[in-house]
């Protein structure tokens, strides 16, 4: 009778930690990318956007998740500069954003971005000569 208690216990435990892990595990979302904000030491690093054809905004944060599983981030200033050049050179492009979690206004909860799918000519530095 106990293992069966016990065997019962792990199944709801996996069930209720994939449930988890489909409500906040990985995302992705099609926006515009419209600013950025932060210093990434005092001010959490943001990226401003838009979700693409629509006027609703959606707002990332950017922080490193460290040794997370399964995501291991280290890289948000890097992010950061690319969300930049990304909102300067191509603020009407539409953007992949790549991240876990979910927005939750009233908790001040933000989808952590991990990557940026964008086009190669809104990530490459303006030459001189242009």
């Amino acid at each position: 009778m106990k293992q069966k208690i016990v065997t019962a216990l792990i199944v709801i435990a996996v069930i209720a930690l994939t449930l988890l892990w489909l409500r906040f595990g990985p995302d992705s979302w099609e926006v515009q990318i419209s600013g950025v904000t932060g210093d990434g030491r005092n001010i959490q690093y943001r990226i401003e956007t838009v979700r693409a054809g629509s006027s609703n905004p959606l707002i990332f944060r950017n922080e490193d998740a460290g040794f997370l599983p399964p995501y291991f981030k280290f890289d948000s200033a890097d992010l950061q500069a690319n969300a930049s050049r990304i909102a300067r050179n191509c603020p009407d492009v539409p953007v992949t954003v790549n991240g876990y979690s979910m927005r939750i206004p009233w908790l001040s909860m933000f989808p952590n971005a991990t990557s940026i799918d964008a086009p190669e000519r809104c990530l490459v530095a303006p030459s001189s000569s242009d």
